[in-house]
């Protein structure tokens, strides 16, 4: 179950709160140290770096310089878990902050970072739930994995004009984080790393932009329209799932991967329905001629959908296509469908019938899952392939030990195996006879050349002589 074992996790990371920002362990092998009874310091080329603070620190200013020698660095976890830290300031030397240096740090409300610094590590401010501003330097050119990961209050930040890439999960979990204004020369976005932010309504992307990572919008239930550019070639996987409020995609005119028509997104020349807009209101659809796959997620959640007319052309649906489509009804697939994959039509509750033409070779794992009105289907007998749950079964009240509902079977489904059609049957039995001819055709034919042996007895006397 894919899907919702995606859609499991995010619950798990809400209901886990500060605690779900990485656990972070400093190195094994501490380097030479000293303190000033507030901080710790390491030596480092160029100066020294803040290794520790007492953690019942409320208010922290850190200074440019301590005994002659300049704090150059913010050591990673540096602050990690100072749960009582409400304002920094951070001195004027500081070129890097660390991996983790703020993570966990749940009541930070304000923090100063000066010009000079440079780089920033991963998770910096993860877990940093009451920071509501954050003023980026302009010097930065990128934005780390993680780096406002469930700063839920998070309401003000910058991005700075030299900006290149916007790690992954660098703002997962940031509800009230309005629209981006990202600037030009960005070019790549990472997995989900605006996932969740419900506040956004505009993307904003700019025209640089090359690379959008999967679930990068994971959620944003408040886009409405998105825009892909003429540069953007490379959308990873679930880009818009749970994005239910989107009603129009467009692309960029240039753009030599994607198209998009009536608002919907295709790849491979048309042969690839990518993405369909969830918040459609649209109770039918029918997928134009040409297609040949339907992408995975592509209609997750379109539950306003009640009927869909696949095209002559399909081939493959993909994993999790028509998932929590609540409200279709039928589905008829035509002749030439191959594979439906992985939760393809998982929780359509309201999904009643389903025909399968005699193309189909493969049925994948929660196909039909949780469908509750499907009671009877019959499989074609070429589908050799049926995955575990594929149907029959919903969501029990027992849970396993990752807290998963442990699978039910559906009280009077029916599971009919197709019989061999008699034009098939009819065929194989003409091989056989035409077979059994050509048998017999060869054995007379032998055995009219076979040599008796009386005439070998004879052949060899007259040899001798």
């Amino acid at each position: 179950m894919w899907v919702q074992k995606i859609g499991a996790v995010c619950m798990s990371l809400l209901m886990l709160g500060v605690q779900a920002f990485p656990v972070f362990a400093q190195e094994a092998t501490a380097p030479e140290t000293y303190s000033d009874g507030m901080f710790t310091y390491a030596y480092v080329d160029g100066g020294v770096a803040l290794y520790s603070v007492q953690n019942t620190a409320m208010s922290v200013k850190i200074p440019d310089d301590t005994d002659g020698r300049k704090i150059v660095e913010i050591s990673d976890g540096a602050f990690y878990g100072c749960s009582s830290l409400e304002s920094v300031t951070i001195g004027g030397n500081v070129r890097s902050i660390g991996k983790s240096a703020f993570a966990g740090c749940s009541a930070l409300k304000q923090i100063t970072i000066p010009d000079n610094v440079e780089t920033i590590g991963e998770n910096a401010f993860s877990g940093c739930t009451s920071l509501s501003t954050l003023e980026l330097p302009d010097s930065l050119t990128e934005i780390p994995d993680g780096m406002c990961y469930f700063c839920a209050l998070l309401e003000n930040i910058n991005y700075p004009a030299s900006l290149e890439k916007i790690g992954a999960e660098a703002f997962f979990n940031c509800y009230v984080l309005p629209s981006p204004e990202l600037p030009e020369g960005l070019k790549t976005i990472g997995n989900y790393a605006f996932a969740s932010c419900g506040n956004i309504t505009d993307a904003n992307l700019p025209s640089t932009l090359e690379s959008l990572g999967s679930a990068v919008y994971f959620g944003c239930t408040g886009l409405t329209e998105f825009t892909i550019p003429a540069r953007t070639l490379d959308l990873g996987s679930l880009v818009f799932m749970g994005c239910t409020g989107i009603t129009e995609f467009q692309v960029e005119t240039g753009n030599s991967v994607y198209t998009a028509s009536d608002g919907i997104i295709y790849k491979d020349d048309g042969a690839t329905l990518l993405t369909y807009p969830a918040g459609r209101k649209d109770e039918s659809f029918t997928i134009p001629e040409g297609v040949t796959t339907v992408y995975d997620a592509s209609f997750f959640r379109t539950e306003s959908l009640k009927n869909i007319n696949f095209p002559s052309t399909l081939k493959y649906v993909g994993a999790g296509a028509f998932e929590y489509c609540s409200g279709l009804t039928t589905i008829v697939l035509p002749e030439g469908t191959e594979i439906i994959y992985e939760n393809a039509f998982a929780d359509c509750t309201s999904l009643s019938s389903v025909q399968f033409p005699d193309t189909l070779k493969g049925i994948g794992s929660y196909a039909f899952y949780a469908c509750p009105s499907l009671k009877e289907v019959t499989i074609p007998a070429n589908c050799k392939t049926i995955g575990e749950y594929a149907f029959g079964y919903t969501d029990g009240i027992e849970k396993d030990t990752n807290g998963n509902s442990v699978p039910v079977k559906i009280e009077g489904f029916k599971q009919n195996m197709g019989a061999v059609k008699l034009s098939t049957i009819l065929l194989i039995l003409a091989g056989i006879c035409f077979l059994y001819v050509i048998v017999m055709f060869l054995v007379k034919v032998i055995r009219k050349n076979q040599i008796t042996p009386e005439e070998s007895e004879k052949i060899h006397e007259s040899e001798e002589k």
